[in-house]
């Protein structure tokens, strides 16, 4: 979803109703190609988007922005000895509407030529590499069913039936009042949300329809006492405006979650800074526990970063050497740890099927320890002879598909987290996540949080600053505990791809129990 900063008060958007009126047209172009090319697969995506947004910096607006997207993307699969692709993807105006038919047909020849170039390179690459091409290439796709369908992520206020002033009076009320809270030094407040419409056509004649609504407030405080603290967060969710009203993961209105956030930054600034320790157990909150989901176990878990194809882009998995010395159906942590990515759970990860038009489905990456399943494509659950779970996703329609997480969390375990908290005798409680550093397969991380308690005979006591946790992944993941409470925060920033897309996500669990360094100063 596009927003861009125009003048307050101009009506700047097309309805997304226009998509489902487009969507023949479309679905008719894909067809005609297929039976003219005859190419081993092709597809088109298309979709329209509304938005509007604003900012405050301490009480005062400083953008405000209503506007709306058109995005279209070609993608065709051909060769004669070695099958590849070929993509391009391009923003429309409102008068190349009228005209869909003729521009999705033009783009799929060029994508077409792309993926015959393609071919001949890939089989080049095959030929050199031999036997180590395997997790590189396939011939084949995984099938999936032949689909008409609609999907829409229920929600009860659509962010477009406001007025762009409703939006730039929220942002400014909360900047000032939070603005007037003891020790913050300075804050913004954004708001922004939209609703959009995306079609699906592909040659073997799926044509499928999906509509949601995003709504995206974020805080940023910085406060000033014995040291500098600053804190940014966001507290979004795949509904309306009723996210602002308290229904989100924190269930807080914008005015609770943006309080709550300058207060504990505040009280931050004037805490200990954490020292270093070497080994002690530690127990992470759910919202701590989104980046540990995200980072260490959601990304290895992506099909494309373990076959390599994310190697120069984004690092590898520490699990998956190669086809066939791999970590499948082999302990990589404790018992009591189960990794999902379930696309058909609440969140930013929630959809109805992806970008292939794979309908969406649970998986189970990591089950009681043991690492079961990636998150694929049709072409890589092909090459790992799994079936396709619906987990290829772009930004926009005018991007490339890449396989994403959807709502990648810990399952819940047997332990209450009181019970975590009372048997540990020495240790650190981690509370909000804040900034990630993993090892490039992520064989190891550092990850910082907004706020560390100490523990000492089952009871919290002092609070303390710049702290966070650092370990070897596989050694922290056998040392898991988990509690009863599950909880999921959702993303609205992952990236990941050349050129960068942004994908909105979900991720989480429930409180973690584990062995781990702790950071702070040496």
């Amino acid at each position: 979803m596009h927003i861009l900063p125009i003048l307050r008060g101009q009506k700047m958007f097309v309805q997304i109703e226009k998509a489902t009126e487009l969507k023949q047209d479309i679905f008719d172009a894909v067809q005609k190609f297929s039976a003219k090319q005859k190419p081993a697969m092709a597809d088109v995506r298309f979709e329209i988007s509304n938005g509007q947004a604003a900012y405050a910096l301490n009480g005062n607006v400083k953008q405000a922005a209503r506007d709306y997207g058109i995005e279209i993307g070609a993608r065709v699969f051909a060769g004669k000895k070695m099958v590849a692709s070929g993509f391009i993807g391009k923003s429309l105006g409102e008068k190349d509407l009228s005209k869909i038919k003729e521009i999705t047909a033009q783009m799929l020849e060029v994508a077409f030529k792309r993926a015959k170039l393609n071919s001949i390179e890939k089989e080049k690459m095959a030929l050199k590499l031999r036997e180590q091409a395997r997790g590189l290439h396939s011939i084949t796709f995984a099938e999936i069913p032949v689909l008409r369908k609609e999907w829409e992520k229920e929600f009860r206020e659509n962010p477009m039936d406001r007025d762009l002033d409703f939006y730039i009076k929220r942002c400014e009320e909360v900047s000032k009042r939070i603005g007037k809270i003891s020790g913050v030094s300075a804050n913004s407040i954004g708001l922004m949300a939209g609703i959009e419409k995306k079609i699906f056509a592909n040659s073997e004649g799926s044509l499928i329809e999906q509509t949601r609504a995003i709504t995206e407030p974020s805080v940023f405080i910085s406060a000033k006492g014995t040291n500098e603290e600053t804190f940014h967060e966001w507290m979004s969710d795949s509904k309306g405006l009723e996210v602002l009203e308290g229904n989100n993961p924190h269930g807080k209105t914008l005015e609770e979650f943006a309080e709550y956030l300058a207060e504990g930054t505040a009280e931050l600034a004037n805490a200990k800074t954490a020292k270093f320790e070497k080994d002690v157990e530690i127990i992470t909150d759910p919202w701590f526990n989104t980046l540990v989901s995200h980072e260490i176990c959601g990304h290895p878990s992506e099909a494309d970063r373990a076959l390599k194809r994310e190697t120069a882009w984004a690092g590898r998995a520490w699990w998956f050497n190669n086809m066939d010395e791999n970590m499948f159906g082999k302990e990589v942590g404790s018992p009591e740890m189960t990794i999902v990515s379930d696309p058909t759970f609440f969140g930013y990860g929630n959809y109805g099927f992806d970008d292939e038009g794979t309908p969406a489905k649970k998986v189970v990456n990591i089950e009681n320890g043991i690492l079961k399943e990636f998150m694929n494509s049709r072409e890589t659950a092909a090459i790992l002879n799994a079936e396709p779970n619906g987990h290829m996703r772009a930004n926009s329609a005018s991007s490339v598909p890449l396989i994403r997480m959807s709502n990648t969390y810990f399952e819940k375990g047997t332990w209450k987290k009181e019970e975590l908290i009372e048997e540990t005798r020495k240790g650190y409680y981690i509370i909000g996540e804040k900034t990630p550093s993993i090892g490039e397969s992520r064989q190891n991380f550092n990850i910082t949080c907004w706020k560390a308690y100490r523990i000492e005979n089952g009871e919290i006591m002092e609070l303390y600053r710049n702290a966070g946790i650092e370990y070897d992944s596989n050694k922290f993941f056998k040392s898991i505990k988990a509690a009863n409470d599950v909880m999921h925060f959702n993303v609205p920033n992952c990236g990941k791809g050349t050129p960068m897309q942004t994908m909105r996500l979900s991720n989480g669990g429930p409180h973690l129990k584990g062995i781990a360094n702790l950071t702070g100063k040496h």
